[in-house]
């Protein structure tokens, strides 16, 4: 922590003495400084005597300083000239408290009707030049329910994207296919990969702090002909904040239900040539813990007993988000993150569905039970360009430490044995009351990208650009170390001692790729790209991977129509592959998870009605999902107990409708999908199981008053689920059993928030689940979870020049 807080503020004074640059520098602030005197005339005369001459990071600068010198001339082309030529050089551009009311509307009203993003295609575009389905969320729309985790960010204006349950992390599915931890979704920080390189997993929890965000880029569907590996069914990228967004420092608290705490510090700092963001966040709450009697856990389990279930828990070490990204002048940009994060599973994990007491068991490295993960990144970006070239160099390191630390009950049936252990010693083991065991590795990734961008055909009716790059990473599982104890506290056995339970090695990927953007017309636009992946694997064995799309996209009018074919995959997770333990027995030679998709789309805007409408067609075809052959498990033979034997097909519908005025905001979406064929994957007749086929979404924004100095605002969300298929396992008269009937009830959740500001203050109150509606989502384990009942989170923000 001590090497966190020198690098965090050695960055910090570094870009105070950035501003020594001279690249146009006493130009701008002599035009500053006569803006500030009124000299309104004399400040555009100094910045357009030779606007060419500012270097490509203090020109954005320029052109805010000239839209704010015609606005106060009344020179209406002008500004709107130059706030375009602004949104153009900084398209996440976000109004600051120094920006007047009316410029401010002026970027806001532009950003609405214009809104831009990078992911889609890895170069700025509009929504309506994407190749693909892209739900765009801004600042504004996560403060509107008030979120405190990505999960619920997502879940809520995310068409597609449903919430369902993973044992000891944060977890959801996209178009219904999910795991047991978030492993097939690509989720990225400005471009830099969260997902872990050994289980692919990245939950969408506390250790992504939301107070950062800028907005949110959502690619729903598969991308890996840009981004690879684990770009399977979306992309989720996160755009942060910059220092211009701010230029002071916030610092927010908040408190809620269940010993819920929040704290978040935020400091931007801007000049001619530099800019500087940094962040610190702060979560932990001890979630709601439910008691079950041993007359209700009997139906659940061959040994009843009395117990408690824990919802939502992050607690004994706080989740944290500490990072900051430091630019100079035109060329370079350098970012660092450290987080953590740990949820209490729910429920004992090898009795399944089994309540425990959770502070009988131990610590082990401080840790209590749950799935921990600590994350370092680090990242170096040079970019530049040339008339119609680009270049973009990226050289990035992470360093992952993660700890599996499971309660397996505390009591358990007599002479159960244990599976997690190798096969020389499993014979050995025989769980007792308060068993435990532990897995923690350690493992870290380098890597450098280069890519290279070509526009073409500028002054001409038909023009289009080119993207080309190269990436090389190596992945190593640099130690291993497992534990198994019992009576909450004793350990019996260090698997370390027994050669491992993960075995070490390295990985080396090499990938290509190259993408075509085409505009025949203004109104006919072709996207076109191919990526080839090559992995070495650490038993010696090659992977290779192709990854095309295709996208044709028409304009007319208002009407936007898409129609795109895409290939994507994510290969078989390391812990997978490289397990000693019988439970992945057979797991080395797994092959990735491939996904087939059409998707046709169609955008529709009635500006005259502030009304939008988005509709999506998609059918996936999905083959060799890893099976999980629990018979296998129990034979004394080689068969694999995992293997690439699963495969779906499923086709859904996806409706969003947007009605955005200076006082009201609705956005509401709709999703229905049924599964046309399935093999050996969680399916119940046309349904995935623990996925509802219906979703709807709807978030209503009001302005109850507003003047330049406070506002009041009221938001109101509504989420309403159909009934979901969850075969659970049972026991019945001590014999085991699969209830294939068991349904999850439909669901209507409600929520509302109040948020006040006033001058530099604001505050907000807001209430999930007001209704107390007592519900529960299905997993993957054959298992289904309560979810939080009715809470209540409280909120304060100052901002600080």
């Amino acid at each position: 922590m001590r090497i966190i807080c020198i690098i965090f503020i050695s960055a910090y004074f570094l870009s105070l003495s950035a501003q020594n640059s001279n690249s146009g520098k006493d130009n701008y602030l002599a035009a500053e400084e006569a803006y500030r005197d009124g000299q309104f005339e004399k400040a555009i005369r100094i910045l357009e005597t030779d606007i060419k001459s500012y270097d490509k990071v203090l020109v954005s600068n320029v052109y805010r300083l000239l839209a704010l010198c015609y606005m106060a001339t009344d020179q209406e082309e002008k500004v709107d000239e130059y706030v375009r030529l602004l949104l153009r050089y900084v398209p996440y551009y976000t109004v600051s408290l120094q920006d007047p009311e009316r410029f401010a509307d002026i970027i806001r009203k532009y950003k609405e009707g214009k809104k831009t993003l990078v992911t889609a295609s890895q170069q700025i575009e509009t929504l309506e030049e994407a190749p693909v389905p892209v739900t765009l969320i801004t600042e504004e729309m996560i403060r509107a329910i008030d979120a405190n985790n990505l999960k619920d960010v997502l879940v809520a204006y995310v068409p597609g994207i449903t919430a369902v349950e993973g044992n000891s992390e944060l977890n959801f599915a996209m178009h219904g296919v999910y795991s047991s931890e978030q492993q097939k979704v690509l989720i990225m920080q400005n471009g830099h990969r969260l997902n872990s390189r050994s289980t692919n997993v990245q939950a969408p929890d506390y250790s992504i702090s939301l107070e950062k965000v800028k907005q949110i880029e959502v690619l729903r569907g598969p991308a890996s002909s840009l981004y690879g590996n684990a770009a399977l069914t979306a992309v989720v990228n996160i755009i942060t904040k910059e220092g211009k967004d701010m230029d002071g420092a916030s610092l927010s608290l908040g408190t809620g239900s269940f010993s819920t705490y929040k704290a978040d510090l935020l400091i931007g700092k801007y000049g001619p040539n530099m800019d500087f963001i940094g962040w610190a966040s702060v979560f932990s709450s001890e979630g709601q813990k439910i008691f079950y009697p041993a007359d209700v856990t009997g139906i659940w389990r061959i040994f009843p007993m009395d117990g408690y279930a824990y919802i939502n828990g992050f607690n004994r070490k706080p989740s944290y988000d500490i990072g900051c990204i430091f630019q100079w002048n035109e060329h370079w940009k350098i970012s660092f993150s450290h987080q953590y994060s740990k949820m209490q599973s729910p429920y004992a994990y090898v009795a399944v569905k089994a309540p425990y007491t959770y502070e009988k068991y131990r610590r082990i490295n401080g840790q209590k039970p749950g799935h921990g993960r600590t994350s370092t990144r680090g990242e170096m970006q040079y970019s530049n360009f040339w008339k119609d070239y680009s270049l973009n160099i990226n050289a990035y390191f992470d360093a992952d430490r993660q700890m599996n630390y499971e309660a397996d009950g505390d009591s358990l049936p007599p002479g159960l044995v244990v599976y997690f252990a190798p096969d020389e010693i499993m014979d050995s083991i025989v769980a007792r009351s308060g068993f435990f065991q532990m897995n923690s590795w350690e493992e870290y990734t380098y890597g450098i990208s280069v890519r290279n961008g070509y526009s073409y055909g500028k002054n001409k009716g038909a023009h289009g650009t080119l993207l080309a790059g190269l990436q090389m990473e190596n992945y190593t599982m640099k130690s291993a170390d497992a534990c198994i104890g019992e009576d909450f506290d004793r350990i019996m056995v260090t698997i370390s001692e027994h050669n491992g339970q993960i075995k070490l090695g390295s990985e080396l990927s090499l990938s290509a790729f190259l993408q075509g953007k085409h505009y025949f017309t203004s109104r006919l636009i072709v996207n076109g790209g191919l990526r080839y992946d090559y992995k070495h694997r650490f038993n010696g064995k090659t992977l290779h991977a192709f990854s095309p799309r295709l996208a044709c996209i028409y304009r007319i009018g208002q009407w936007n129509v898409k129609f795109c074919y895409a290939r994507a995959f994510v290969d078989a997770p390391f812990f997978y592959r490289a397990s000693e333990v019988v439970t992945y027995k057979g797991s080395e030679d797994l092959e990735p998870e491939y996904l087939d998709a059409l998707q046709l789309s169609t955008t529709v805007g009635v500006p005259s009605l502030h009304l939008e409408y988005d509709c999506n067609l998609y059918y996936n075809k999905l083959s060799g999902i890893i099976y999980y052959d629990k018979a296998a498990k129990e034979e004394k033979s080689d068969r694999p107990v995992y293997s690439n034997a699963g495969s779906l097909e499923l086709f859904g519908i996806e409706n969003s409708v947007f009605y955005t005025s200076s006082k009201l905001k609705v956005r509401m979406n709709l999703t229905y999908q049924r599964v046309l064929k399935s093999e050996k994957y969680c399916v119940t007749g046309s349904k995935v199981d623990a996925i509802p086929a219906v979703t709807m979404n709807l978030v209503v924004s009001q302005s109850i008053f507003s003047t330049p100095k406070q506002s009041l605002w009221g938001h109101c969300s509504l989420s309403c689920y159909s009934t979901q298929n969850m075969p659970v396992s049972a026991y019945k008269d001590g014999i085991a059993y699969k209830d294939e009937a068991y349904r999850i009830k439909s669901t209507a959740l409600l929520n509302a928030t109040f948020s006040y500001r006033y001058d530099k203050l604001e505050t907000s109150l807001s209430c999930n689940n007001i209704l107390n509606t007592r519900y529960t989502r299905g997993s993957l384990y054959n298992i289904d979870v309560p979810q939080l009942g009715r809470n209540i989170m409280w909120k304060i923000k100052c901002f600080f020049k």
